[in-house]
């Protein structure tokens, strides 16, 4: 009786030290889930259709039904067969269908009280007039807008040493379902502001399939703008001199935003080779280190719109100019850019001859370029908005080109050089794009 009262005690004492290395390891888990959107006992996930099964809000179960099946009133898998990851819907079927979609919409969402999900430009910009307000929208645009695409996506992350595997969601590229955070959180239809602040993103090449450690992205220093040392300045809020994105404060360093350069080029850089389908050909490489636009100096003089004006030698961070999801114009080009919008859309960036004298002159890009750079018209109010003589002739401090030798790009012209000259306009995408170099003069001159 001895021996088995011994054994008895032993065996209580194993369980009880398993129970609390147990409780301590869900505890853990537990902490970033509850600290995330998705986890939040006030606004987390909350399934419509099994709200009457008992569960409390944000609990796991709103996501994976650990049976397979709880009976809920949505529909069964697409494939007849239990996900790889115990969800009540198809993991990813395609660019507009797969399981973030069946409550990150904002028409038949399962997520009790239906969820909105705002653009970058809203969001960041302050551009509140923006009427993108879910995901499934903003995956959605296709000629003449744009998105990420997300077979391509799966495919670039599933071909990486990262952990990814062919049943990945791509959305599970960019965020940690059980760590992304709301931003702001808890206020669809608002702005971010300094006290609303929230981090969505984790780093893929940091991805780990232990979700709790794979961390976000940007809420800690040494993970923000402000770490570069060539300087950030921030862009303009929306109809604003005086707030600046992304939070609508008095702060222009960067100490406030999501280093989303070493983000965005943990796949878009020099090294990988991303095969975009909707454009039929690769993307262009990325070298942020020696472009102007990144941390390379700009040229002899800049002559720029305020808040960046002449000073150089400073760096821009991915979302001033581009949403993360997609967008109304081409190459996910925002439509709210430093302070105000964009003048037209952009439809395309695509030059179709690269030999002057040039046969595109789609000006659209310059929609984009205007937001930040002086054009004519800043220079001068007799001449037009859009047209870029005197950055290019005579100036603006940095005139490369001589205004006598129009025939090298111009296709024809006519009348003295100057800003209202006759001749005809030329697509800025011709010699400005991610990893341009000008040979025209002779030199290689970087010209983005």
């Amino acid at each position: 009786m001895d021996r088995v009262r011994i054994k008895g005690a032993i065996l209580i004492v194993i369980l009880l030290l398993l129970s609390g290395l147990l409780a301590f390891g869900v505890k853990a888990l537990a902490g970033v889930f509850l600290n995330s959107a998705h986890g939040n006992t006030t606004y987390g996930v909350y399934r419509t259709s099994i709200s009457s099964f008992g569960y409390s809000r944000g609990n796991c179960t709103h996501c994976h039904e650990q049976h397979a099946s709880i009976d809920g009133t949505e529909p069964a898998p697409a494939s007849g067969t239990p996900s790889n990851y115990t969800l009540f819907y198809d993991n990813y079927i395609n660019q507009t269908d797969g399981f973030c979609y069946q409550c990150h919409t904002d028409t038949g969402s399962y997520q009790s009280g239906g969820l909105v999900n705002r653009s970058y430009s809203y969001r960041a910009g302050g551009w509140t007039a923006d009427t993108l307000n879910d995901i499934l929208e903003a995956f959605s645009f296709t000629s003449p807008g744009s998105s990420h695409w997300l077979d391509d996506i799966r495919t670039f992350i599933t071909g990486k040493p990262w952990g990814y595997t062919q049943d990945s969601n791509p959305c599970t590229a960019c965020h940690n379902p059980h760590a992304a955070q709301g931003d702001p959180p808890n206020s669809p239809d608002g702005t971010k502001s300094p006290t609303t602040r929230g981090y969505p993103v984790s780093r893929p090449s940091q991805h780990s399939r232990v979700s709790n450690l794979w961390g976000l992205w940007g809420d800690e220093p040494g993970e923000r703008m402000s770490d570069y040392t060539t300087g950030y300045q921030a862009p303009y809020r929306y109809n604003s001199t005086t707030a600046y994105e992304p939070d609508g404060s008095s702060t222009q360093d960067g100490s406030n935003l999501t280093d989303f350069v070493t983000f965005c080029t943990d796949c878009h850089n020099t090294v990988d080779v991303i095969s975009s389908t909707p454009l039929g050909r690769n993307l262009r490489p990325i070298d942020w280190v020696n472009e102007k636009h990144g941390s390379f100096d700009a040229d002899g003089a800049l002559s720029g719109d305020p808040p960046y004006g002449s000073i150089m030698g400073r760096t821009l961070s991915c979302t001033d100019c581009h949403e993360p999801h997609g967008s109304p114009n081409q190459a996910l080009i925002r439509a709210e850019v430093n302070g105000a919008t964009l003048a037209g859309t952009i439809t395309t960036i695509e030059a179709t001859d690269f030999t002057p004298p040039f046969a595109d002159y789609n000006k659209e890009l310059g929609y984009l370029c205007q937001r930040c750079h002086m054009d004519d018209y800043d220079f001068n109010t007799n001449c037009q908005q859009n047209r870029w003589y005197y950055v290019h002739h005579s100036g603006s401090g940095d005139p490369p080109y001589s205004a006598m030798r129009c025939w090298n790009c111009h296709d024809s012209g006519s009348g003295p050089p100057g800003c209202n000259a006759n001749v005809t306009s030329i697509n800025c995408n011709i010699c400005h794009y991610h990893g341009s170099v000008d040979t025209i003069l002779g030199t290689n001159r970087k010209t983005f």
